[in-house]
């Protein structure tokens, strides 16, 4: 079964602008390469997908592009298990991630009842949510290598 992003929020119908900065054909290649993205790339995958527009682009230019659109709040960054950086575009709806303890394969579990209690609870706080980030690890209950006791 192959991972699929959580759908973009409904006001988001298009990739994000680049946010006043300059549309340069790195930052365009990379924010395409994003939001084409089915999974949770790194920064290798990433160079490598956007290297198909830009060829010249280095893995230094896409960590330093990386971290402007993370300084924008137009990405989010997640180190999972295996101490890698993942990233995906933080229009996507908020959404939990169900890490598989043995191959290391990121599910996105959609959770719109639970985003949507956290939101109220955040609400009769007084607080608006900007974020939730709930990992979840477990086994494939068909997986051989399954511990019985959980």
């Amino acid at each position: 079964m192959k991972p699929t992003l959580a759908p973009r929020s409904p006001a988001a119908s298009r990739p994000p602008a680049l946010a006043g900065m300059r549309a340069t054909k790195g930052r365009q290649a990379v924010l395409a390469a994003l939001d084409e993205a089915s999974d949770h790339p790194t920064a290798e995958d990433l160079l490598m997908r956007a290297r198909k527009t830009d060829p010249a682009l280095s893995l230094s230019s896409v960590y330093r592009i990386l971290k402007e659109f993370h300084d924008r709040g137009m990405v989010r960054r997640h180190v999972f298990t295996q101490g890698r950086a993942v990233w995906e575009l933080a229009q996507r709806a908020l959404h939990a991630h169900l890490i598989d303890v043995h191959t290391g394969e990121i599910v996105e579990l959609p959770g719109a009842d639970l985003v949507r209690m956290y939101e109220a609870a955040a609400e009769t706080l007084g607080y608006r949510l900007r974020d939730v980030r709930l990992e979840l690890y477990g086994e494939r209950i068909d997986d051989e290598r399954a511990s019985p006791h959980v």
